[in-house]
């Protein structure tokens, strides 16, 4: 004759409530149900099966607990080996900073600007008295070669004639 016990007695055996160990029985398989009704009392449950399933739902639990761990342990590893490599890539000089790019395309766009903006105003004087189209294509086509040559020339950060564009620089244009 084998023990049994009620699935209230069983919980308190196991340390669980009745309603935590019920929900976690209705998700098993059959083979692997705590709760196995005894042969002898069938209004009673057998205390051995229930302690091995237990014991096997527990280390299977523990398991896969374990496993989780070593899957979050290895992507933080991956998040540190990426860090480092980024961190490496900026020491080369193979990488850059966003802000300082988005600064850099700040000059240059405030110098295109501000070449092309002037241009009409600097050419109509000088054009208003020339007939000749072909003269009159030369010198627009020599001041536009000029402002892209400086756009070219626009100097990058750590260089000596870096001066950093403002917002203030850009709305005054």
């Amino acid at each position: 004759m084998r023990p049994a016990m009620t699935k209230k007695e069983l919980a308190s055996v196991a340390g669980y409530s009745y309603r935590r160990l019920h929900d976690i029985d209705m998700d098993l398989p059959r083979e692997q149900k705590l709760f196995v009704r005894s042969e002898e009392d069938e209004k009673k449950y057998d205390l051995a099966l229930f302690v091995q399933r237990w014991v096997a739902y527990n280390k299977q639990a523990t398991e896969e607990e374990s496993a989780e761990l070593s899957v979050v342990k290895a992507q933080h590893e991956r998040v540190k080996m990426e860090k480092t490599e980024l961190e490496v890539a900026r020491i080369k000089g193979e990488s850059v900073e966003i802000q300082a790019v988005h600064q850099l395309w700040s000059n240059i766009a405030s110098v295109v600007r501000g070449r092309l903006v002037n241009l009409p105003r600097k050419l109509a004087p000088v054009l208003v008295m020339i007939d000749n189209p072909d003269r009159i294509e030369e010198i627009i086509d020599r001041d536009v070669r000029d402002a892209l040559n400086m756009i070219a020339n626009t100097p990058l950060p750590g260089e000596e004639n870096y001066i950093p564009a403002t917002d203030d620089e850009e709305d005054a244009e």
